[in-house]
């Protein structure tokens, strides 16, 4: 792997090829320069309808939707950008993300006027604005080169996940995230795509270089980052992209940097969907209470489908059973209150049938040791007037009987 230095500018003096290597006040940085013509249909696509809404007026609102559409637009806050449906059972067990149950900030950007900067986000450099695509909202960069801070409390918890989709990145731009010090100061730092499509993650002197193996640079990706006191693991749609045991060298972050970087692109950088928890905390006996909470077992948008995305959570489900031999589990589901109280009843009992039909088929637990049921959205847990009490509220619930 060719390490590139911070605070250097190695310049190769061709035509079709530039190298650039950057730095940031307070912390270093790295990119490439690969610059190219974007002939891909589907790119140019989102581009004019990002650019087409982000001229609306700052007073539009969305139109409103069907039962089923607005059902479906609330989920996808949830729902991983890798999608797909497949065998959850094949997913690599290398990819072992569980995303926190104490949510501390879930933004979807819905509750931001279009073309202004969101509320619950610190501009650090740059230029930002909340733009719609296929009438989903994003923070969308529009300079060359920017960094945004989410608004966290002064310090993060022992045990913390971060996780959003990402779009717009391709050879030539590129997705920067930093864990940083209360100086300033770079903890650990990664980018995206780097070299031929890679995650490149650094903390002082490690560094870990790793290709994006099942999905292609373009288009639209999950990024997740998981917190185990000095621990960090980073993750990419269904691939586990870096383990790092002790991230503590240079001190401990307490906030993250988000960096889009895409010099002359007509593409501009965009996140969406950003989700800060505190936990899941390791545990001996996942129930130990009699009830578990969980936040990840995904779903397609709208619908019963249980994704890929959800294997570590069954997966630990499935060997607490089998450790558990006389053990029963209720499984319940749980929605916001967007849509209709009857579809959101229904959708309800039919994701917590998927999953008990998932665990079966595919990880070998008896079908008679689970009885379903759905709330649909009569047991709230928190705000459905805000896109954090809603993100509470859409889980899956196991329980003893």
């Amino acid at each position: 792997m060719n390490r590139l230095r911070p605070r250097h500018i190695l310049v190769l003096a061709s035509c079709a090829l530039a190298l650039l290597v950057w730095s940031a006040p307070g912390h270093a940085g790295f990119a490439d320069a690969l610059k190219k013509k974007i002939t891909d249909k589907a790119t140019k696509k989102a581009e004019d309808a990002v650019d087409k809404t982000a001229d609306k007026s700052k007073q539009a609102a969305p139109a409103e939707k069907t039962n089923e559409e607005s059902d479906g637009k609330a989920e996808k806050s949830e729902a991983p950008a890798s999608g797909g449906s497949g065998k959850v059972s094949a997913v690599s067990t290398k990819f072992d993300f569980v995303p926190g149950d104490k949510l501390i900030l879930m933004d979807d950007f819905t509750q931001d006027e279009l073309g202004e900067f969101p509320v619950h986000w610190k501009l650090a450099q740059g230029t930002f604005e909340v733009a719609e695509m296929d009438g989903q909202r994003w923070l969308r960069c529009t300079s060359d080169d920017g960094h945004v801070r989410m608004k966290l409390p002064p310090s993060l918890p022992e045990f913390w996940t971060l996780e959003f989709d990402a779009y717009g990145f391709d050879t030539g731009s590129y997705l920067m995230v930093y864990g940083l010090t209360k100086d300033g100061g770079s903890v650990w730092e990664t980018s995206f795509p780097h070299g031929n499509g890679a995650m490149y993650i650094r903390c002082g002197d490690i560094t870990s270089d790793t290709p994006l193996e099942g999905s292609p640079v373009q288009g639209r990706h999950h990024v997740m980052f998981l917190g185990r006191g000095t621990a960090l693991k980073a993750y990419m749609d269904r691939e586990r992209m870096a383990n790092i045991p002790d991230v503590s060298a240079a001190g401990a972050p307490i906030e993250f940097d988000f960096r889009l970087w895409a010099p002359g692109m007509k593409v501009r950088p965009m996140i969406t969907n950003v989700r800060f928890a505190e936990g899941p905390r390791p545990a001996k006996d996942m129930l130990a209470t009699g009830k578990l909470v969980t936040y990840g077992i995904r779903f397609e948008t709208g619908s019963d489908v249980v994704m890929p995305e959800s294997a570590p959570v069954l997966r630990q489900v499935a060997g607490y059973m089998e450790t558990n031999p006389t053990v029963k589990l209720q499984i319940t589901g749980h929605t916001d209150n967007v849509g209709s109280a009857a579809s959101n009843l229904d959708l309800s009992k039919r994701r917590a049938a998927s999953v008990a039909k998932v665990l079966s088929d595919q990880f070998g637990v008896a079908a008679d040791r689970f009885a379903t049921d759905g709330k649909g959205d009569t047991q709230s847990v928190g705000s459905n007037a805000k896109p954090e009490g809603r993100a509470m509220n859409r889980r899956v619930e196991f329980s003893k009987f």
